[in-house]
């Protein structure tokens, strides 16, 4: 059947303080550069993770417009962080990929995060931290793949 909405209600609250801390981390200097904004990180990390990718697939798995991906796409490549190429099976588009310096600045700035992670939850048993990363790891799926469907219906199941 499912949960009910009450339950998910109550699930609101601890996500939008999760959401919030986005705001701690680019105040603790938890991200690349004020001239490199939040969201031009996470996708270099997205790239660093996913391997070589059009724009275009990235946008659609970020649930994002195309527009905010190319102005990312241009903040990165203008920092030395990604590069493009030609795509061989369509010449009129491109494929990102990060760049060596690129990776290096995500290890540094994931590091610097992991960190402030492990302080902030030193109390925690490991094993609960585990059980916490696959519980998370599986909403963000299903609330990702929701979105999407959501923005695509006739890729809905």
């Amino acid at each position: 059947m499912g949960p009910t909405p009450e339950i998910c209600s109550e699930l609101l609250r601890p996500l939008r303080c999760l959401i919030g801390l986005k705001q701690v981390a680019l105040q603790r200097g938890l991200h690349f550069t004020d001239d490199l904004p939040y969201a031009a990180g996470s996708l270099l990390a997205e790239l660093v993770h996913r391997g070589e990718c059009r724009a275009s697939e990235l946008a659609q798995h970020r649930v994002v417009d195309a527009s905010v991906v190319s102005r990312q796409v241009h903040r990165l490549e203008e920092a030395g962080l990604i590069t493009r190429r030609p795509d061989p099976a369509d010449r009129r588009v491109s494929l990102l990929r990060a760049t060596p310096e690129g990776e290096r600045e995500l290890t540094s700035l994931e590091q610097r995060k992991a960190e402030w992670l492990s302080q902030a939850l030193r109390d925690w048993d490991e094993d609960d931290l585990r059980r916490l990363t696959d519980l998370l790891t599986s909403a963000a799926g299903d609330l990702q793949r929701a979105a999407q469907n959501q923005n695509h219906p006739e890729g809905a199941r």
